[in-house]
């Protein structure tokens, strides 16, 4: 009997289990087949992520105490509209008003198709809409104003999102130096220049919006408490004078055009501090048939310096005892080293001191080099290492081109390196690393680390500041530092340089002409023309650099580098001179604000209101840029190239309907003021009679 009532109770429990697992495999079945596409259509549309909200990065300042930015994030805005949230009776009674406002604002469409459009999107219960994006603050301001909009953020359906846009307010000016970084989609970063360097402090702290996915793959921004707001990245304020750069591009922009060169750099710097003041970079394309910076050369073109390096050899020979000064040399024009020689193109000074060789640039400084070391090679290249120029200088930025030396154990270190090397050849160095040498000469024998940044703030607290950086506290005797300085001296006064002798004040320096190498096939015709040196020279303020690489109608330094040099220290030591009068005349800075645009209007302007003018511009130039200075408005020639549309942001809307127009481009203006931005940006080929819309403001 209990046997009967145990399986009858199995049996019970076994057709219970069973049912119960049909049960469940039926439902399994009906959701999958019946109800399965519905399920997910419901599962996407409760989707929810928190997705990264991008941080503004920090300013990158200029030198002056005006806050002159090099680079700076500006906020930009997306509008969105969500049209489901809008009651009907809101959305009859105000969509005309709307669709007349956004077809003022935006300028894009018609107030009727602005009309169709919205409507169409409300049928559609499309709850995120795009209506526009790149907007500026004063366009938000008045888009929420605008008619359905105003009702309120839940009401009026409007969806504002927040971006920031990296912008260089002085166009070029500096830009490889200031760099930029860019995101791939790997977590990699390319990083260039400041911007690349002080990455970890400009980025800021990136934010977190909780999206709501509500369609195919549209996210709508959901406020909630759980969002986290973006921390602004930290400001870095440089030591470049956009002044002096300024000074310092035109010229070397000018003499790269006049030679028709490859390419070529200049950089200014303090002798005290080692930061740079200046650092132009600039390269011929022969597409666009223009220069512009490609690379920094300052930083990163290693090559062999020529006789620039002279100094180097001297500096050791001197400091070593092998040779004085005021020894006597015969210079005789040419001096051979086994089964090669070096000349003095054709010249011959005959018997004179080691100090006139040097102010003349002859190679019989080879020969002064090898007779001293043949016997011990390593001693030589030993006094260069102690120097510490075989090193790189440590640079925050990016690229920095290693600087070769043969030890004299090399394999490839034969019979003719050592007088080579010693005029500055079979060796190479980075303009800036050859600037760092003749800086610690003008700075009394300390070598400095060349520095961009003076500190980084956060707010108004300084999160780093940087002082000046000692690689070397002394590269050499005083004894040898007198002589050093009586020779670069003698080069301008006397010697290979006296081209470019200033009035008023002394300059030093050393010129250096070199054929530029072809790697395995050897040299070309190509040389590398430059100039380095300081001022003034017996109380220096500023080391500087000139580099021209390829130069088509002179080779030389003294006149396709030197005249750089000369230009910028002239107009450097001018403003030096009289930046304490012009401190203590405030008027001499306060000019009106003027802007780009027809250069005879502009003249005529000037002149009624007795405003300096500094002319750059050519004579035949329609359109010029303003740049106001501490003594007057310089005006230089606004480039424009034919078949491409020009640059007109910061011109008056007259002056840019006419030479857009000109170009063939229908013009259709926004707004009021000064044109901000172009529909069509500068550089794009022009399609005649395409519209091109100007916002201004």
């Amino acid at each position: 009997m209990k046997n009967k009532e145990s399986l009858i109770r199995l049996y019970l429990v076994y057709f219970l289990v069973l049912f119960l697992g049909i049960g469940i495999v039926s439902q399994i079945f009906y959701l999958q087949i019946f109800k399965g596409e519905q399920l997910k259509s419901d599962a996407n549309k409760q989707i929810f992520v928190s997705k990264k909200v991008i941080a503004p990065r920090g300013n990158i300042y200029a030198s002056n105490e005006q806050k002159t930015s090099l680079a700076l994030s500006v906020p930009r805005y997306k509008v969105f509209v969500d049209l489901i949230t809008i009651k009907e009776k809101d959305f009859k009674e105000n969509i005309e008003g709307l669709s007349d406002s956004l077809a003022h604002l935006l300028g894009l469409k018609t107030s009727l198709e602005w009309k169709n459009i919205l409507e169409k999107q409300r049928l559609d219960s499309n709850r995120y809409f795009h209506i526009a994006r790149g907007l500026r603050n004063d366009q938000i301001v008045r888009l929420k104003n605008f008619p359905i909009f105003n009702l309120g953020k839940y009401r009026g359906g409007c969806i504002v999102i927040k971006s920031n846009q990296r912008v260089k307010p002085y166009g070029m000016l500096a830009n490889r130096t200031v760099g930029y970084a860019v995101e791939n989609k790997g977590n990699k970063a390319i990083l260039v220049g400041l911007e690349g360097a002080f990455n970890d402090y400009l980025k800021g702290q990136n934010g977190l919006m909780l999206m709501e996915k509500i369609r195919g793959n549209e996210w709508k921004p959901v406020d909630d408490e759980f969002s986290i707001e973006p921390v602004p990245g930290s400001d870095i304020y440089t030591s470049i004078d956009v002044n002096i750069q300024d000074v310092a591009e035109d010229a070397l922009l000018r003499q790269l055009k006049d030679q028709k060169a490859q390419k070529g750099c200049a950089v200014l710097m303090e002798v005290k501090t080692g930061f740079v003041k200046a650092i132009a970079n600039l390269s011929y394309d022969s597409k666009s048939e223009t220069y512009f910076e490609a690379q920094n050369h300052a930083v990163g073109l290693a090559s062999e310096p020529g006789s620039t390096f002279k100094l180097a050899s001297l500096l050791v020979a001197l400091e070593q005892g092998k040779v004085k000064i005021t020894d006597s040399v015969e210079m005789n024009g040419k001096y051979e080293f086994y089964d090669n020689y070096l000349t003095d193109g054709g010249k011959v000074y005959g018997k004179n001191t080691v100090k006139t060789a040097f102010e003349k640039s002859s190679n019989v400084i080879s020969k002064i080099i090898y007779d001293s070391y043949n016997n011990s090679p390593q001693e030589f290249i030993d006094g260069l290492k102690e120097i510490g120029i075989h090193q790189k200088l440590g640079l925050d930025i990016l690229g920095e081109g290693i600087p070769l030396i043969k030890e004299a154990s090399d394999p490839t270190f034969t019979g003719i390196t050592l007088p080579w090397m010693s005029i500055g050849y079979e060796l190479k160095m980075t303009p800036l690393q050859t600037l760092a040498l003749y800086n610690a000469v003008a700075n009394n024998g300390v070598f400095l680390k060349p520095q961009f940044v003076k500190y980084i703030k956060k707010g108004s607290v300084v999160q780093q500041e940087y002082e000046p950086k000692i690689l070397n506290s002394s590269i050499c005797s005083k004894s040898t530092l007198k002589d050093l300085k009586e020779m670069l001296e003698g080069v301008v006064e006397r010697g290979t340089a006296k081209n470019i002798k200033a009035r008023g004040f002394k300059i030093a320096g050393k010129t250096g002409t070199s054929k530029i190498a072809l790697g395995s096939k050897g040299y070309g015709n190509q040389y590398q023309a430059s100039f380095c040196g300081y001022f003034p020279s017996q109380d220096p303020i500023y080391s500087c650099i000139v580099v021209v690489q390829g130069p088509t109608k002179n080779i030389f330094g003294s006149v396709v580098s030197g005249t750089v040099f000369k230009e910028i220290a002239d107009k450097v030591y001018a403003q030096e001179f009289h930046k304490e009068s012009i401190i203590h005349n405030d008027s001499l800075n306060r000019f009106p604000y003027s802007r780009n645009g027809n250069k005879k209007d502009f003249l005529v302007a000037s002149k009624t209101m007795n405003i300096p003018v500094d002319d750059l511009s050519d004579k035949k130039s329609l359109l010029i840029t303003t740049r106001t200075g501490n003594n007057a408005i310089k005006i230089i020639s606004k480039k424009i190239q034919r078949g491409l549309v020009p640059d007109v942001v910061g011109m008056g809307l007259i002056d840019a309907t006419f030479l857009l127009e000109k170009f063939g481009l229908f013009v259709q203006p926004v707004g009021s003021g000064i044109v901000r931005e172009q529909s069509i940006k500068a550089g794009y080929r022009v399609n005649k009679g395409q519209k091109i819309v100007l916002q201004l403001g």
